[in-house]
This record gives C-alpha cells, sequence and structure tokens, in this order.
C-alpha cells in the first residue's frame, strides 16, 4: 500500500505511507461514493513527522496504490484530531460524491443513458471513461431536481428495464465510468482452507415484493404479477407499476418482485483489492454450507502493520441501485 496527499493549494505531491498507521477503503451498493480512512500519528517533535509538514487540510487529494495500481482517488472531507500528541484521522470520499452534491433539472427526450450520463459530465466538465452501452433510446425523462448521479441511474434504471442488465457507476481515478453490474472476479475464492477467517449467515423479509399490479397512466389495473408461494406463506407485500411506452410491462413488474434477502458476512485475510461493492466472488466455507457465487453489497479493507484485512456482506442476489424520478 502506497499513500499519496496532494495539497490543493499548489499541486505539490507528498508519500505520507510510513506516517500511516491504518488506512481503510470501503464502499457499499448504496452508498456510491468509495471512502478511505487514514489515521496518522500527531507527534509536533517527530523529526520525520516534521519534515513532511503534515497539514493536510479539507479539499486535498488522499490517493492509494496497491503497488503501481491506482485503487482510490479523493478528496479529504474531514479531520479529527485526537490529542496534542495522539493520532489525527483524516476521512476522503471520491469524486462521485460531486456527482451526488450537484443538482441538476433537465427534460431529455429520445436519448439513451449512455448520451443522457456523457452530455451531464461534459456539461459540469466531469471527465468520463467507459460508458457501457445500452443501445436503448429512453423516450421521455423529466428532472425537476435530482442529483447527477440520480439522474445518471435514473437513465439506466429505465434502460434495464427493456435490456434486463443491471447497471452501476462508479470512478476510476478522476473518471466517472458506468458498468453492467455484477462482473465475477477471476481465478479468486473465498475458502476457509486459505483465507476465509469467520462467515454468518442471515435471512431477512424486510424488503419482500410477492405481487405488483399494473396500471396505465390513466390510473386503471391492465393487469398483476405474482409470487404465489410467498403470498401463501408470508402474506401480501405489494408495489405497483404504471406502463411506459416501449416497455414490456410485465417483464418491468416481474423485475419487481424481490423475495428472501440472505445475507452473509465474511472476513478474511490477505485481502484483494478487486473485491468491492457491486461484483460476484465465489465463496467456500463447510461450517455454514456457503458453496457458490455471492454478489459484495458493502466491502471494507483495512492495511495496518503490514496486514491487509478484509470485511465483506455477500448477497444472494445481483440487486441494481434503481432509482426513478
Amino acid at each position: 500500500m502506497k499513500i499519496i496527499w496532494t495539497k490543493k493549494k499548489d499541486g505539490k505531491k507528498t508519500n505520507i505511507t510510513n506516517v500511516v498507521g491504518t488506512a481503510t477503503w470501503s464502499g457499499s451498493v448504496e452508498q456510491a461514493a468509495r471512502e478511505a480512512t487514514i489515521t496518522v500519528l500527531n507527534a509536533p517533535n517527530d523529526p520525520n513527522i516534521k519534515e513532511l509538514k503534515l497539514n493536510i487540510a479539507v479539499g486535498d487529494v488522499i490517493a492509494l496504490y496497491e503497488g503501481e495500481n491506482l485503487i482510490f482517488y479523493g478528496e479529504v472531507q474531514t479531520s479529527e484530531k485526537k490529542a496534542e500528541i495522539g493520532t489525527i484521522t483524516y476521512k476522503a470520499r471520491d469524486l462521485m460524491d460531486h456527482l451526488l452534491r450537484i443538482n441538476h433539472r433537465q427534460n431529455f427526450k429520445k436519448k439513451t443513458a449512455e448520451a443522457i450520463t456523457k452530455e451531464i459530465c461534459k456539461k459540469y466538465g466531469i471527465t468520463t471513461g467507459t460508458i457501457t452501452a445500452t443501445k436503448k433510446t429512453i423516450k421521455k425523462i423529466i428532472i425537476e431536481d435530482s442529483s447527477l448521479y440520480d439522474i445518471i441511474m435514473i437513465a439506466y434504471t429505465k434502460a434495464a428495464k427493456s435490456t434486463g442488465k443491471k447497471y452501476m457507476a462508479y470512478m476510476k481515478g478522476k473518471k466517472l465510468c458506468v458498468k453492467v453490474k455484477g462482473t465475477v472476479i477471476s481465478k479468486y475464492t473465498l475458502d476457509e482452507y486459505k483465507n476465509l477467517v469467520s462467515a454468518s449467515y442471515e435471512e431477512t423479509i424486510e424488503n419482500m415484493v410477492d405481487q405488483v399490479k399494473i396500471y396505465t397512466e390513466k390510473g386503471k389495473q391492465v393487469g398483476v404479477v405474482k409470487n404465489a408461494a410467498n403470498i401463501k406463506r408470508y402474506g401480501t407485500y405489494q408495489s405497483l407499476y404504471t406502463k411506459e411506452k416501449g416497455v414490456n410491462a410485465k417483464t418491468a413488474a416481474k423485475n419487481m418482485l424481490n423475495g428472501i434477502e440472505k445475507k452473509v458476512n465474511v472476513e478474511a485475510i490477505s485481502g484483494n483489492v478487486k473485491c468491492v461493492a457491486g461484483d460476484g466472488i465465489k465463496v467456500y466455507d463447510s461450517a455454514t454450507g456457503l458453496n457458490g457465487l455471492f454478489w459484495i453489497s458493502n466491502d471494507t479493507h483495512t492495511w495496518e502493520g503490514g496486514q491487509h484485512k478484509m470485511s465483506l456482506e455477500l448477497s444472494f442476489k445481483n440487486v441494481m441501485d434503481r432509482k426513478t424520478t
């Protein structure tokens, strides 16, 4: 792990790896912006620290590298000083934070999700990288007041109703990218005999939807889809869907059905920076009976004392961060 601090004021870069006690890098499919937290020694009389002139300010940039691979580039949001001689904790978020905090109003007509994404990013000077093409023209989106991130995901949510794919917006360095969600990490398995320290398993029906009624724009019911077995066992948990032009209403309504959510929490040593929220990973643990492919909902990577530990929350389903107007 290498940590570079860049001053916003003059662009000066400093390698601060040796004075960082703990570095944490984390993300969630529900959070969009990834975060990094570093803890540095606050010892004004230490000549090594004095030489670095370690006066990291909010707005400065923190970059984390694994080898030569940049895994995080973000701006310091807060700093917390524990004592005159103790530690200072700096928390940073990647540049997705700007897309979450810039609100915009615009109507879009006959454009694809990828075209909408590139248009609003260009308007606000946001560099784009790989933007996955849906090739599905969206008839109309009316945005009254939404963040740039939400606008992008509103567009991709509409496209997903036709493509059947799930999409995820993320930052790669300074670039905004969109990919098909659920890439399976190749040649890597969490295994109780190799790197898995602990695992736990739970089930919940908190987000269950077992019936969806389909309506026209005028409010007339024209259909319904349901999971009869779940209704019989758990009762009715209902959502509504309004028909959209160019979208198969029955398919869209079926995509809204949601059954029992099963979650897994795992702790691992010798962490892998490819294990990030949104991707798929294989797990084997005989104690909990886990054996197969799971989807990462939340990830936390911690580097301390030369060790890379990893905590993951896993789901049995690959779920998209759906947004609607």
